[in-house]
């Protein structure tokens, strides 16, 4: 029994002893290998400007290497799913569908996709934070990427992603999880969808809506 409760102690001796960088590695190489992810979110979007945020929550599906859908809860419902080629944002409460063209905006939900062989695209910098261990990741100059920049939040707690942070000038965004299932069966319906009737459809054209 002592030496098993030893082998323990020695165990957690070595959790509490991981370097950041250490930590930052386990979690590369354990998100390198996921596919398919489901988590709860929190998402808060804060204006620069008046500094105001909006919170938004809700449900979370990913699948490699560029599928996810969002299905917010609050403060409205709405749904966001992207399956590569379009994304779809509908808006029940408004009777509405807006179809989008692939951008940046999609990046942040697709982070999990940067995490393998992050090094061809990006440098990292580690910080540690109260809560968090942050990974900044700043794109390299000659690689060419939607997210510039970008902040991997890890919770120290349990060694596991808890979201992704980003900002520009005017901007910033925090996307939280939380209850992460990886290796979930998805199919590709649930990155596609389909107007209801009677919807109205808004498409973007690359330069505002028609």
């Amino acid at each position: 029994m002592r030496r098993v409760a030893f082998i323990a102690l020695v165990g957690v001796g070595f959790l509490i002893a991981a370097t950041p960088e250490e930590r930052f590695n386990s979690i590369i190489d354990r998100y390198s290998a996921v596919t398919t992810l489901k988590a709860s979110f929190n998402q808060q979007v804060c204006s620069k400007a008046d500094g105001t945020c909006q919170m938004l929550r809700g449900s979370f599906l990913y699948a490699s290497p560029d599928n996810f859908r969002l299905e917010v809860s609050l403060p409205q419902e709405q749904l966001v799913v992207y399956n590569g080629e379009k994304t779809w944002i509908y808006l029940p409460t408004a009777n509405q569908a807006i179809q989008l063209n692939p951008g940046p905006e999609q990046e942040i939900f697709l982070f999990l996709g940067q995490l393998k062989d992050y090094s061809k695209t990006y440098t990292v910098n580690l910080s540690q934070t109260e809560t968090w261990l942050q990974a900044r990741f700043t794109a390299k100059p000659d690689v060419q990427a939607f997210l510039k920049e970008f902040v991997l939040l890890i919770d120290s707690a349990v060694n596991d992603i808890a979201g992704i942070k980003i900002e520009n000038s005017a901007t910033e965004i925090t996307f939280l999880l939380e209850d992460l299932v990886h290796g979930v069966k998805t199919t590709p319906e649930q990155f596609t969808f389909t107007p209801p009737e009677g919807v109205t459809v808004i498409k973007d054209i690359g330069s505002g809506y028609e």
